[in-house]
Formats: C-alpha cells, sequence, structure tokens
C-alpha cells in the first residue's frame, strides 16, 4: 500500500478526518475551516469536505497545500511516512506484507585517498553544467589512481554512506561500485522527508542536474536495465504519489522506465521525455533552464492502458517466435527442460496459465518443483504457494533437486540456499488460503522482486468450493482472476487441478478428466498431466531401462504443438526426473569436490 492508496481512503472520509485533525474547526457549507496547521488563531485554513476537490486543503496563511496526507504530516509535523502509518492504522488499513530477512550488505568506509574535486574532476563536472554548489550538496569526491582522475559520487541515506561509484572522467566505460554494497538510489540525503512526487534518472548527473533545477530528483545504480534498488528502496518510495521517470530517451532507457512503472504502480508513474535530448544533463548543457524541466515533467504521460497498442509493438516478439534464440526469449517466454535436454515446443509465456494435473502421487508436484528450478537456471524468478506441503520440505526437495545429489554436503546446501535467495519465494502457508490474500502478495512478488513465475498448488487448497451449489462458478471466476493478474503482472501462472478419480491408475489423466468446471482447462493456456508407472526399483522384475512416467501435453492455445508426451525417468536420489535411462543428473549450481558428501 503506497501513499495514493492511502490518500484515497482518507478522501472518502474527508469530513471525519478534518474533524480528527483540526478538532476546533467549522463546518462551513462544502468546507472545513479551522486555524493555520502552525496553530494560529483565524480562518485561515480551508479543507474540501465534498465535491470534485473533496480531500484538497490549503492554508492561506502560509501558502501549504496539499492532500489529507499532506494535511497529516502538516499537522502532526511528523514525515509522510510517519502520516502514512498514523493513517493506516486509523483507518485499520493493513500496511503489512509478506517480509523476509534482510540481505546482508557490506557498507563501505570512505577511502582515504578520496578529496574535494579539484581541477581534474571539479572542472569536467562544471563543464557539464554543474555549479559548484550543487557539488558540495551531492558530496562529489575525487580519486588520482594510476595518473586517471575518478569522479566519486557518494551515495547517503539516512546520514550513512550505503554505496559509492567512481567514474573515469575522460572514459564512461571505466566505471564501478563499491564490492558487495547494496544497491539503493542515488541522491536520498537531499530529499525533504514531507515531498510526495519524485523525478527518478539513469545517471547521478541527471539527478544533480535536476536538483540544481529546484526538482527533487533520485538516480539508479547500474543503468536503465538494473532494476535491483526496487527492492532496497521499496519502502521508502511507497510515500511518493506521483512518480515521474525521466530515463534516457534511447530504446534501452524507454524499455527501462515501462519495466519501473509497471513494477512501482502504473496508477501513480508517469513517463518524461526532454524533447530534442537524450537526457536532462545534455538538455542542461544545451543551454536549456529551470523552466524547460519543469514543462517537461509537466508533460509527462501516463502509460497507456495495456489493453491498447498497435500490432507494431508485438513485430520484435514475431521474430523472436519465428527465430527463437536459447534460454528466455525476448517476450520473456521459457523453453519447457528436462535435464539436460529443452523442447522449444512447449513455451510457458508471460500472461498465461498452465494447468499442471495427475493422479494423487504421481509426481506432479515434483516435476512442477523441478521446473522451477531449470526454469530459474534461465533466469525466471519464482513466487510458490503449495498449501499441502511444509515450506522446509519444499526448501528440502528444491536442494536435491538443484544439485542433482540425493545428499550434499552442508557448505554445498549453504550455496544452494544462496542461488535459490533471489530467484525463488515462497508464501510460508500450510493449509487453505484465500485467493484474493495469495493474488496481493504474488503482485507484491512480482513489483518489489520481480517474481514472473507463479504456482498455486492447488486449486483445493484455496476458498474455492469444489463441489455443491455455485462451486462452478466460482472456479470459473477464479481463473478469470489468476488469467487477468498473468497479463496484468506480465507474468505465467502455474495451476494444479485434480483430475476425477478413474477407474484405475494405468492411464495418464486428460484434459477432460480435470474435475470440477471445465471453465479451469477452458481458460488455461497449456494443459498438462503426469502419470507414474509406480515402479519399484527393489522387485526382482524391475528394468531399468522402462520408463518410470510421462508428460503429456493435452493443450498449447499460442504455440505450434498441440498435443504431445514425453518419456521420463526418475532418479530417486536427486528426485530429478531425466530425459534417458541412464538417468544422469543436472547440477544447477556450480560445486567443487569439497562441497559435495
Amino acid at each position: 500500500m503506497n501513499a495514493k492508496d492511502i490518500a484515497q481512503a482518507l478522501e472518502d472520509h474527508a469530513a471525519e478526518i478534518a474533524a480528527y485533525l483540526l478538532p476546533q474547526g467549522k463546518k462551513a457549507g462544502p468546507e472545513w475551516k479551522a486555524g493555520s496547521t502552525r496553530g494560529d488563531a483565524g480562518q485561515s485554513l480551508s479543507v474540501r469536505i465534498s465535491g470534485a476537490k473533496r480531500g484538497v486543503w490549503q492554508d492561506f496563511a502560509t501558502g501549504d497545500k496539499g492532500d489529507l496526507l499532506d494535511l497529516w504530516a502538516a499537522v502532526r509535523g511528523g514525515s509522510v511516512a510517519d502520516a502514512m502509518r498514523e493513517a493506516a492504522q486509523y483507518l485499520g488499513l493493513s500496511m503489512a506484507l509478506p517480509t523476509r530477512e534482510d540481505k546482508t550488505y557490506r557498507r563501505p568506509q570512505r577511502p582515504a585517498d578520496v578529496a574535494k574535486p579539484k581541477a581534474g574532476a571539479r572542472d569536467w563536472l562544471l563543464g557539464r553544467g554543474l555549479t559548484a554548489e550543487t557539488l558540495e550538496a551531492f558530496k562529489i569526491g575525487e580519486q588520482i589512481h594510476g595518473g586517471k582522475t575518478y569522479a566519486v559520487f557518494p551515495y547517503l541515506r539516512d546520514g550513512e554512506l550505503v554505496n559509492a561509484k567512481t567514474r573515469n572522467i575522460a572514459d564512461k566505460r571505466d566505471m564501478r561500485q563499491e564490492s558487495g554494497a547494496e544497491p539503493c538510489l542515488f541522491g536520498w540525503h537531499l530529499i525533504d522527508p514531507k515531498e510526495r512526487q519524485i523525478v527518478l534518472t539513469e545517471g547521478e548527473i541527471d539527478a544533480m542536474t535536476l536538483h540544481q533545477c529546484g526538482i527533487p530528483a533520485l538516480s539508479c545504480n547500474a543503468g536503465a536495465g538494473n532494476h535491483q534498488w526496487i527492492e532496497s528502496d521499496w519502502e521508502r518510495l511507497a510515500r511518493f504519489s506521483d512518480i515521474v521517470v525521466a530515463y534516457d530517451g534511447d530504446e534501452a532507457g524507454q524499455k527501462g522506465a515501462q519495466e519501473i512503472a509497471r513494477r512501482l504502480g502504473f496508477e501513480r508513474c508517469r513517463i518524461a521525455t526532454f524533447p530534442g535530448y537524450k537526457d536532462a544533463n545534455e538538455a542542461l548543457q544545451g543551454g536549456e533552464d529551470g523552466e524547460f524541466f519543469w514543462e517537461a515533467l509537466k508533460a509527462a504521460k501516463s502509460v497507456d492502458p495495456a489493453e491498447l497498442q498497435s500490432f507494431t509493438d508485438f513485430i520484435g516478439k514475431v521474430k523472436s517466435m519465428l527465430y527463437p534464440a536459447s534460454g528466455g526469449e525476448d517476450d520473456g517466454s521459457y523453453a519447457l527442460s528436462i535435464g539436460d535436454q529443452r523442447h522449444d515446443w512447449l513455451r510457458f509465456r508471460r500472461g498465461e496459465i498452465s494447468v499442471w494435473t495427475g493422479i494423487n502421487g504421481h509426481g506432479k508436484s515434483l516435476l512442477l518443483s523441478q521446473t522451477a528450478v531449470q526454469l530459474a537456471d534461465q533466469g525466471a524468478r519464482w513466487c510458490i504457494f503449495s498449501g499441502e506441503m511444509q515450506p522446509a520440505m519444499q526448501a528440502k526437495r528444491l536442494v536435491k533437486q538443484a544439485a542433482g545429489l540425493d545428499r550434499p554436503s552442508l557448505p554445498y546446501i549453504d550455496a544452494i540456499g544462496e542461488w535459490l535467495r533471489d530467484r525463488m519465494w515462497v508464501v510460508a502457508t500450510v493449509g487453505s488460503a484465500k485467493l484474493e490474500r495469495l493474488l496481493e502478495i504474488f503482485t507484491y512478488a512480482n513489483r518489489r522482486y520481480g517474481c514472473n513465475q507463479f504456482v498455486l498448488d492447488s486449486l483445493m487448497m484455496i476458498d474455492i468450493p469444489e463441489d455443491g451449489p455455485g462451486a462452478f462458478s466460482a472456479q470459473k471466476k477464479a481463473v478469470q482472476m489468476l488469467a487477468d493478474f498473468a497479463k496484468r503482472h506480465d507474468g505465467h501462472v502455474h495451476l494444479v487441478a485434480h483430475p476425477r478419480k478413474g477407474r484405475d491408475e494405468k492411464e495418464s489423466p486428460g484434459k477432460m478428466d480435470v474435475a470440477g468446471s471445465s471453465k479451469i482447462t477452458d481458460g488455461a493456456d497449456n494443459v498438462l498431466s503426469v502419470w507414474s508407472a509406480k515402479r519399484d526399483p527393489d522387485a526382482p522384475n524391475y528394468k531399468p531401462e522402462e520408463i518410470d512416467g510421462r508428460l503429456s501435453l493435452h493443450k498449447q492455445r499460442n504455440g505450434d504443438v498441440q498435443e504431445r508426451s514425453i518419456p521420463l525417468w526418475l532418479d530417486r536420489g536427486s528426485q530429478q526426473f531425466c530425459p534417458t535411462p541412464r538417468r544422469r543428473t543436472v547440477q544447477f549450481v556450480p560445486f567443487s569436490r569439497e562441497t559435495v558428501a
């Protein structure tokens, strides 16, 4: 929940909030009048409690104005973040969402050889239109290494040095950050705690340019395609209700701007460009002044609805479909892989749902877990809910499958844990869960951590009736909600659905055998079933070359292949399915002899 959400909730109770914050005020028609926010006597402050501008206020004695969240902060004298917490508590809104243990980062020490910029770095930055006051405000430093001059950009936040970047003033490619430091935004120390609007830029010098023109701005730390700072600064960004993303005007910059707007929320983000220039600093060097920048930010455009696009926008995807590369494609899809074999005829595409079915105990969840490991190795990020299995047991299975071993050593398990850290998240709820709550958590994981693959195991573990009056309608609505989520958040949902009971377990269930409403498979883009031969390796007639199971495709809405089946052989120690009777497993996390038991 961000500042815009809370401000809207306050607006819905404008009269009540005005009376609560300004108890001595007097209601006068559609307004609530009171003294100044600074406590002065008189009738200088007016709050609109009805009409089109409900929630808007202005203190005519001081010139202060804003919405009800700004009023809360002004009356209480705290920051916007403090006002958000207090207002949410007053309204009975929960701001709590799943958290995980904070990562450990190394805080850099200011090197002894960093000095105030002199002729080298200072002249270079002044030559780019910045002033000495701006350099001082951002605490810019200078280093001399090997006869080369570097400008040092310190990342200061909450009175602490969090990160630092050095750049060779003569070679843009010669740039580095502190090893092990936290990825975060540049310029936090200059942002007023009560500020509700912010501009995000692609480079430090662009943020400095806008600050020099009186515009609050922050810069990312690692270019247009790296968004790790979102995770670190997520809570700090929640207080901004208007975020203008002013990245470079090239293709990479605009692509990055779109992704940031999606993750931070389209409803509070706008995208700005500087006509005739690549970025803000180029415009400054071109002779533009503060008025130019304010006009450019005023003209920043909201992101168009996802539903409204030109067919031309899809030509790139068509090219990647007809001429696929390896791994994740340009459209963000991933190919099915079993062990070291890749099956390009089945792709898990963004904005789609895959239904996985299979008889109880036949390995559908086990194969889906392995698919998660294989796709994570290709770059996918997962958020998994399994109401049927304890998180620790899920982690044990993932460790085995990631190692390709039955019992990896303790150091190797630690290495796998680090590998999983930025690839997989779990909804640590055992038992039934509410679908709406799961979608809230999935949305959070998508926006904050960039998760794009989501597992719901299984349909019977959420608050959707299996049978009885209204059951089929509820199941249809649930699938519609999942489809909407997948498209809205550019992700792929994997839904486990049990089949009806058959005569025996000798045949793999098909599309028509999924229990419940036919809308479950009608609404799915892919339908897969997993079948096990249920062979006992200790039986006297056991033949290792015979298959242990089969994965069958029964539907692929957007693929050329509609039906296909592949044999599976199970390595029981690692719990990996393999594509050949040799049962050769794959190690997804690098290791040495010393890290394997």
